[in-house]
């Protein structure tokens, strides 16, 4: 204050400053106590100056995740919470918390840490993340309990001799059907109705009604059953083919469908062979009819509840006009490599819950029911980077398209090609479709006393050009990629595939040919000694263009064993074909088509007799869509989003393929066949095991006959439209014998040894 409108002294100056500082210290001291900030002072022009900085955040040092351990039923959640703390075990609250399952086929988070149960397993560990520490919980998921069962059709009545198939669904608690579990089934009176242990039940003598039970896990359910006594008659009885020329010698297979009244085909009635003149031609109990001598027609006869149907049969002293196809075996082509299928089966496309149910399914049938024995297994240039991408995508961090960004980003192990450095490599993916698909498909194949043949195929060939320039660090690559599946899985693959369609992205023949090169001095100087396929473009022409610049380079012509082509953009002449075949022959070479989503059995049989390919892919062995367009051999239908009940169907393709795939193994080789019919086109092979196997594509329905082979019983199957694999009764001959067969419309039959 002012004295008499005086200036201040001094001293009243300095007092009033030293006064302020003081408060404002203490006052800042007390704010920084209180709110963790730091201040700075500072007096100008007889003011006060303060700055306020707020605190580094607290550092999460452990995140707690509860409860640590959860045991749960498939289909039931549970809530896991995160506690994050700092190094005082202080909470640290206002942070993000990432969850994570390493295993979503059994058990997935959301982003609130609610975990479901979704197939039997584990234990699953569940990651909380929280400004990258990690905590976890341990979670097991058991099978949930049967809770009911229910018997469909709930009742039935059946004349004597007829039978009905009863369906058993299984629930649990909460509604949800359940698969897999095994079901028994009980008749409270074998002697009027007997149930199969698939829930076959037939009708064995009158009287009823009879409690026909299917029990799972303590829970059943049930049907009655009233059997009458009258079975239901046989009314026609139709014989096919209702009319056949043969040769003497000649055996032919005749079919016999019963009807009753109504026109419904009738099953497990006896059928009684019989024929008009023994001396022309006799029929097995099968109904297998064989010509003894010339004459004719004789009347074969089927008799079935009294009921006759009958066909008529010609026999001929030389080659009946039947006998159309002869197998010369001292002609010899090709030596098969495989029946191929791209190493796909929706293990990272398809929803989890329905791959889960259907994989396994899958792998049974194209070993055991289609034959696929050859697998291209992708080796994506991208797994060269020290990033596994694939792990996140696996635990549900990453979409599939941030994870397929990926795919093609090479980022180099090192500066010096000769040095592999194991941790510029990651095999995430690669490992994860050894163990979903070729090695489970491996062992089916094993089961069957057969080989797999693993084809692995560099992909890549628009992206990247640290393999393509340099080709001591392609060499690298697949090197690593040997040595890591040798490791891993005690087995190396078959050959490699130079790269998949390099017309289609920067790779010119001369790229193509010093990588081959390259890679076949590397691996052999390592001890793998595969066989290498290539160009592999995507068209034939474009095939035949690479390959004839490549075996201009130094040492490819002694590299390359298969000259490969796919089938896209046009097709094929029979000149390409052809002229693929003779290139191989001049070289010692094999071919093999390994690519034409849409192709069936038409284009197979052109490129077995023209192009003489050993090796043979149509693509993928299976994927879901519900569709099926001839990209794989199976479609899965049902398998949307949520879907934990697909259905896996045998493509249309599909059908007619098998016909040549299931019989004919790796090492057959194909042996000549000529046929004096165009409609009836022959193809055949020996196998390893010396049994032979004749492929006949069919373009009219008709009747024909088998000449040169060996002595033996052959089984019989064809397919058409509306039929697949339809068997036929065994063929036996004695040497010189003909194999005759009827087939009703346009498609393929194969007759192979037994």
């Amino acid at each position: 204050a002012s004295l008499g409108g005086a200036r201040p002294s001094r001293v009243w100056y300095f007092v009033r400053t030293q006064y302020l500082r003081t408060i404002a210290s203490s006052a800042l001291v007390a704010i920084a106590a209180s709110a963790l900030v730091a201040a700075t002072i500072g007096c100008s022009g007889g003011g006060l100056d303060a700055t306020v900085f707020p605190p580094p955040p607290a550092t999460v040092v452990t995140v707690e995740v509860f409860p640590t351990a959860v045991s749960m039923e498939s289909g039931a959640t549970s809530q896991l919470t995160a506690s994050a703390k700092d190094a005082s075990g202080s909470l640290v609250s206002g942070r993000t918390v990432a969850w994570a399952s390493d295993n979503a086929a059994i058990a997935t988070v959301s982003g609130s840490g609610l975990v479901s149960g979704v197939s039997a397993g584990g234990p699953v560990r569940i990651t909380a993340t929280v400004d990258g520490t990690i905590g976890a919980a341990q979670v097991t998921v058991t099978p949930a309990p049967v809770a009911s069962v229910t018997v469909t059709p709930s009742s039935a009545s059946l004349m004597l001799g007829e039978a009905v198939m009863l369906t058993a669904t299984l629930q649990d608690a909460r509604g949800t059907s359940l698969t897999g579990r095994t079901v028994s089934w009980t008749s409270s009176n074998a002697a009027v109705a007997t149930v199969s242990p698939l829930g076959l039940v037939t009708a064995v003598g009158a009287g009823g009604p009879v409690s026909i039970t299917a029990t799972s896990e303590g829970k059943s359910g049930v049907a009655q059953v009233t059997v009458t006594t009258a079975p239901l008659p046989v009314a026609t009885v139709t014989v096919v083919p209702a009319s056949l020329t043969l040769a003497v010698g000649v055996s032919s297979p005749l079919g016999a469908t019963l009807r009753d009244a109504n026109g419904n085909v009738l099953s497990g009635r006896p059928v009684a062979w019989s024929s008009g003149n023994n001396s022309i031609a006799t029929v097995s109990t099968a109904g297998v009819v064989t010509g003894v001598s010339a004459g004719g027609p004789v009347t074969i006869t089927a008799t079935a509840q009294g009921q006759l149907g009958t066909a008529a049969i010609t026999v001929t002293p030389g080659v009946s006009p039947q006998t159309t196809i002869v197998v010369n075996a001292a002609q010899q082509f090709q030596t098969m490599t495989g029946w191929e299928a791209l190493a796909e089966i929706g293990q990272a496309e398809c929803d989890p819950r329905a791959y889960q149910t259907y994989k396994s399914g899958v792998l049974d049938r194209a070993a055991n029911e289609i034959g696929i024995n050859r697998i291209r297994l992708g080796l994506r240039n991208g797994l060269e980077n020290p990033v596994d991408q694939f792990v996140p995508f696996k635990a549900g961090l990453l979409t599939f398209n941030q994870w397929k960004v990926s795919w093609f980003q090479v980022v180099n192990d090192n500066a010096d090609p000769f040095v592999i450095n194991p941790a510029g490599f990651t095999w995430g993916y690669l490992d994860y479709t050894m163990d979903e698909l070729v090695v489970p498909l491996r062992q089916r194949l094993a089961a069957r006393g057969e080989n797999l043949w693993l084809n692995v195929s560099y992909t890549g060939a628009n992206t990247g050009d640290l393999h393509r320039d340099t080709p001591a660090e392609y060499a690298e690559f697949v090197l690593a990629a040997f040595q890591h599946i040798q490791s891993k899985y005690g087995f190396v693959p078959n050959s490699l595939e130079i790269i998949n369609e390099p017309n289609l992205g920067t790779w010119n023949a001369t790229h193509v040919g010093q990588a081959l090169v390259a890679a076949k001095q590397r691996l052999n100087q390592s001890g793998f000694f595969p066989e290498f396929v290539g160009p592999s473009a995507s068209t034939v022409g474009a095939s035949i263009s690479f390959f004839d610049a490549m075996v201009l380079l130094p040492g490819v012509p002694q590299a390359l064993n298969e000259i490969a082509y796919h089938r896209y953009s046009s097709i094929p002449t029979t000149g390409q074909l052809q002229g693929l075949a003779q290139r191989a022959t001049q070289r010692g070479m094999r071919t093999a088509m390994l690519e034409h989503g849409g192709s069936g059995y038409e284009d197979l049989h052109a490129d077995l007799t023209l192009a003489n390919v050993s090796a043979w892919q149509q693509f993928g062995l299976a994927f879901c869509g519900d569709r099926d367009i001839g990209g794989s051999y199976f479609a899965i239908y049902g398998a949307a989003l949520g879907s934990n009940s697909p259905n896996v169907l045998t493509g249309e393709r599909t059908k007619y393929l098998r016909q040549y795939f299931r019989y004919v193994g790796l090492g057959a080789v194909r042996v000549g066949a000529t046929s004096t019919d165009p409609q009836f086109a022959p193809v055949a092979f020996r196998n390893l095991n010396g049994k032979y196997v004749v492929v006949v594509k069919a373009t009219a329905a008709g009747t024909f006959g088998v000449g040169g082979l060996p002595a033996g019983t052959y089984g019989i199957d064809y397919t058409i439209a509306g039929t697949y694999a339809q068997a036929l009764p065994d063929v036996t001959i004695a040497s010189g014998g003909v194999v005759g067969g009827t087939i009703p419309g346009v498609g393929v039959m194969t007759i192979f040894a037994r």
